[in-house]
């Protein structure tokens, strides 16, 4: 190694770790952006390299602005032994650097560092190329990542300290009752029985002004008291850990006692070591599951001394309970009937904008000129910016493809610009979406006007984010950061998500801060979760009034909040607060013109994303036949005629399909060999062949699929094939999503009902997530049975639109599975 270049390893070729903190916070230093290109094997006497589906090399980069100096860490993360032969930094095309150049024997875990100092380039953007060879083999390893260096910008000020929330323990008697299946028992103590007798009323008057705080609480811990008592039967008694890395550890599923189906990456760990000599590390080992597949790898916060005679224990996250209560605890304050059960009066004409001193504005510039088109997106914007529903909420009713998140954009860019003392929290479920937000309003707005605040859990995910927006962020410098309280005054957009946003009240912000709240997705959460944002930081504490004018985006017609607990199925807890709304007569067409109060509420009508027979089947079953296809020909029509459709004038078809479901004992997850078969050929086929001139490529394909196990099986069956860039995910994780060609596989098969099918949404968000072509793949004896697939298989029969086995089509209706099905919701993927 030259001068430039350093190697250090621990123990048993094992790396010793600095604390990530205290060196990346050292001036001038950033964390990079990694984002894994390729790995692929050259076999002699082979054209074709062995695409490898994961990396083999685990990297961290950092990079010192003051020095131009780029430090690299390296690791085997495979479990075969490497000698590593050279790496390049390549830049400019074609112009590289040497990183390494020699032989270095690479254990698996083990890891080395090299400095090199490099020349900057404007993009910030480099190639780093490692070729290696498998020790023993003849096999040549060539594997490619991408990396971006950070440009942080000055910090704002002092990072602020979260200050605790209050405990909020489930009182003995929710527990009580809950024990006791919620039944009469008259060995309840007193506040057990006064407690049922009140939660039955709730039941019975359901939710009103009256009973919404001590409700909505209630059923919040009967859910936390669920989650917990689940968590404890997870609990690995004389448990045994393999350890991958240093702080990383492999825990196999046939330890526990039941299938662990909640735990998912970011549950919480504790591990107890037993008793250990004092000098030896603590007896108590906390941690984080970073990685949840047919093993669970876990990252502890110290080293473990011990690796048996282990208990494993996963306490359950309260984070997001106790924002909510503290949510509840903050709106009890405010008389809320007028915000949370507004009446028909309130969709008259009216001024608000006079309330808070603000001019009504007529006139607008549109920073996105489509929207100048689109008379419901110009009629919302105009209406959400001069608050006309205010203190009631404005609701954006966006069906599938309609431009709703375009229509938020334009919406808060116009506060933006029209009303220069307005400050506006912009908010959504996930972060996926919050990024997606984020990036648009940057291509308008100026840095300095706007800061996306990211959770601590967040950081994992870092590698896959949008660069513009990290560095608008709490993670500037390629780490999580407490934000300064700079970070908010001095910007005028704030984006994060719905719980997030829970975390500000901790941070010491001023409650009446924001003037505008926007909660986008509002349709997928439950409705005490969209009440943090509101509570938390959009009251006027002096007042007692509602401060912010509220935004709720969404579709009440798309998959609404996930209720695991039987019991609370049909009850709040289930809903969202866009959902109910939405049944209130304010917020329901009138029926003198069939219209809803412009003033309360707009439908967006416009589809501009799919080809129009491929919405037809959810517009006419959930939009009253009033969407329009506005989308653009050469994206929506370029499947159509496409050889292998049995109606070349419809790009959608369905296959029929018998094949047999299988329950895995581990997930409780189901999966179907033969329609992932099915999935597979009709990939192969778009992969080999144009459709109508235009090359397919992996990234254009999307795999919908309802189960986990279905979703395991699909990919390691695509990654064999070479195929690990077409993206398979759950109905829940297209929500939101589009790809010009969807693949829908239902999986269910041998059965006499379709389980959690039966719900039309999740039928509705399957169909519309195409922009060209939609291919379902399914047991049509199996679907036939509900209602929803009995007239969506009877119009693809009346369009001549099926391959595969023929069928004959009988109506046999059965109740959805929540009324009765009887299916758990255990091997459903939610993440």
């Amino acid at each position: 190694m030259t001068g430039e270049q350093r190697a250090t390893t621990a123990r048993g070729g094992k790396p010793a770790r600095q604390s990530r903190k205290s060196h990346l916070k050292r001036t001038g230093t950033t964390r990079c952006l990694l984002q894994w290109v390729e790995s692929a094997i050259n076999i002699p006497e082979s054209r074709t390299p062995q695409i490898v589906p994961k990396p083999v090399f685990r990297m961290t980069v950092e990079f010192s602005i003051t020095q131009s100096m780029i430090t690299i860490k390296v690791q085997n993360f495979c479990s075969q032994i490497l000698i590593l032969r050279s790496i390049y930094l390549y830049y400019e095309t074609s112009k590289r650097v040497v990183l390494f150049g020699g032989v270095l024997r690479m254990v698996p875990g083990y890891e080395f560092a090299m400095e090199k100092e490099i020349h900057e380039k404007e993009d910030r953007s480099y190639h780093v190329v490692f070729l290696s060879d498998l020790l023993g083999t003849p096999y040549r390893l060539r594997e490619t990542v991408m990396i971006h260096l950070l440009s942080p910008r000055k910090a704002r000020g002092p990072p602020l300290t979260l200050s605790k929330l209050p405990v909020f323990p489930v009182p003995e008697y929710v527990q009580e009752v809950y024990l006791y299946g919620f039944l009469e028992n008259p060995h309840y103590s007193r506040n057990a029985s006064l407690w049922l007798e009140r939660l039955k009323a709730y039941r019975a008057k359901q939710l009103n002004a009256d009973n919404l705080t001590d409700y909505l609480r209630s059923l919040d811990q009967i859910d936390e008291f669920d989650s917990h008592l689940q968590m404890l039967r997870y609990t690995v008694e004389n448990g045994t850990l393999e350890e991958r890395l240093p702080k990383e550890y492999v825990l196999t599923i046939d330890q526990f006692k039941v299938p662990p189906v909640l735990l998912e990456v970011g549950s919480h760990v504790q591990v107890n070591c037993g008793v250990i000599g004092r000098n030896s590390g603590p007896t108590i080992v906390r941690g984080t599951i970073v990685e949840r597949s047919s093993i669970i790898l876990i990252e502890t916060e110290t080293p473990l001394k011990t690796l048996r005679s282990l208990k494993i224990e996963f306490p359950l996250n309260r984070l997001q309970y106790k924002l909510e209560y503290t949510a509840l605890v903050h709106m009890s304050r405010l008389d809320f009937s007028s915000i949370l059960f507004p009446k028909i009066e309130s969709a008259k004409p009216k001024t608000p904008a006079k309330t808070f001193n603000d001019a009504v504005i007529t006139e607008f510039d549109w920073f996105q000129s489509c929207i100048a088109e689109n008379e419901q997106q110009t009629q919302a914007i105009k209406n959400i910016v001069n608050r006309t529903a205010y203190p009631a909420p404005y609701i954006l009713f966006g069906p599938p493809g309609t431009g709703k998140t375009c229509t938020i954009v334009e919406a808060v860019l116009q506060i933006w610009k029209m009303r220069p003392k307005s400050r506006i929290l912009v908010t959504a479920t996930s972060n996926y979406a919050c990024n997606e937000l984020a990036k648009r309003l940057l291509k308008y707005v100026t840095v300095n006007d706007l800061f996306r605040y990211f959770s601590q859990t967040s950081q994992r995910d870092i590698n896959g984010m949008d660069l513009k927006v990290v560095q608008v962020s709490n993670m500037h410098y390629g780490i999580y950061e407490t934000p300064a309280m700079q970070d908010f005054v001095q910007t005028r957009i704030l984006v994060c998500t719905v719980m997030t946003s829970g975390r500000l009240l901790q941070l010491g912000v001023d409650r009446s801060m924001y003037d505008y709240i926007f909660i986008d997705e509002c349709g997928s959460c439950r409705e005490l979760s969209a009440l943090v944002p509101i509570g938390c930081v959009g009251t006027d504490t002096t007042n007692n009034r509602l401060q912010a004018s509220v935004v709720l985006a969404g579709d009440p017609l798309q998959l609404g909040p996930v209720t695991r607990m039987p019991y609370l199925r049909d009850t709040p807890h289930n809903a969202s607060l866009l959902e109910r709304l939405m049944k209130r007569p304010v917020y329901q067409k009138d029926a003198n013109n069939n219209e809803y109060s412009p003033h309360m509420v707009t439908k967006l009508l416009d589809n501009y994303r799919s080809h129009e027979s491929l919405f037809r089947f959810s517009n006419q079953q959930f939009y009253d036949a009033e969407l329009r296809a506005k989308g653009d020909p050469t994206i929506t029509h370029w499947a159509v005629n496409w050889h292998h459709l049995p109606n070349r004038k419809l790009p959608m078809l369905f296959h029929s399909v018998v094949g047999f479901m299988q329950q895995d004992s581990i997930s409780l997850s189901y999966w179907n060999v033969q329609e992932a078969q099915l999935v597979y050929q009709y990939v192969q086929i778009l992969m080999k062949e144009e459709i109508n001139g235009q090359i397919v490529r992996q990234e254009d394909i999307g795999i919908v699929t309802p189960y986990s196990k279905q979703v395991e099986f699909i990919k390691n069956g695509l990654s064999t094939l070479g195929l690990d860039n077409i993206e398979v995910g759950s109905v829940n994780q297209y929500q939101g999503r589009e790809k010009p060609v969807i693949i829908i596989s239902a999986v269910r098969s041998n059965r006499t009902t379709v389980g959690f099918l039966a719900d039309p949404r999740r039928l509705n968000v399957a169909l519309t997530r195409a922009q060209a072509l939609t291919i379902v793949i399914g047991n049509p004896e199996n679907l036939m049975r509900n209602v929803t697939w009995y007239n969506f298989l009877k119009m693809m029969k009346q369009n001549r639109a099926i391959t595969g086995i023929s069928f004959n089509l009988t109506k046999r209706h059965l109740v959805p599975v929540e009324e009765g099905g009887g299916e758990t919701m255990d091997g459903l993927d939610f993440a």
